[in-house]
This record gives structure tokens, sequence and C-alpha cells, in this order.
């Protein structure tokens, strides 16, 4: 089986996954070293970052979305998983080849956005 090929089925799999998206599967997302961006809004705030890193906390059950590189961690976005009250995954509207998108709603209203790079 060809890299390409294999490249290939990866995306479908994890195309799938996010059209499919629950809370098991965004929390099965930290172990997959994906990589894109996070908008997260409420009322008048807007924060947009880039992410190369996901980790889940079970103990305090906290996801974060941050960068990681060799001088240290940047820009983390970090949610209380218990928080989310919607989620909903489907293809982005402007670049559908590039990008699957993650919406949620948490309990205060706060909406993220995540498109994964794929």
């Amino acid at each position: 089986m060809s890299n390409e090929t294999t490249r290939e089925q990866a995306r479908q799999i994890l195309k799938n996954g996010i059209l499919d998206m629950n809370i098991a599967r965004l929390i099965q997302m930290s172990q997959f070293g994906l990589m894109g961006n996070l908008s997260l809004s409420r009322n008048n705030i807007a924060v947009k970052n880039g992410f190369n890193h996901i980790d889940y906390d079970d103990e305090y059950d906290i996801m974060t979305f941050s960068v990681q590189q060799m001088e240290g961690t940047y820009g983390e976005i970090s949610f209380f998983i218990g928080a989310i009250t919607d989620i909903s995954g489907s293809e982005d509207a402007e670049k559908p080849d590039e990008y699957l998108n993650i919406n949620i709603m948490l309990k205060d209203k706060t909406q993220i956005e995540i498109k994964v790079l794929y």
C-alpha cells in the first residue's frame, strides 16, 4: 500500500469521525497530533489561535489547544469538557478540501469553532 493511499484513508477516517462528532471523539482527538485553528467567541469578545497540539487532562476534564515549539508552549486555549452543551462537525464551507470544522457551544453561550487541517 502506498503512502498516498494510507494518507487518503487516514483523511477519510478523520472526516467520518468529525462529521459524526461527539464528546468522546473530541477527547480522542488529543491522541492524533492534529493541527489547525480555533476561534472562541462570546458577546463582544473573539479569540483566534492556531494549534499544533491538543491535550486532554482527564483528572480535571479539560481540553487544551496550543502551539508547541522547541522554545515552549504558546497561545493555550482551554475549556472544560463538562461545559459543552452542543457539539457537531461539518465540512468547512470555504475550504472543504483543507479543513473540517467542529462547532461547540458551552453552557455560558461561548461558541468555539475548531478548524482541523486534514
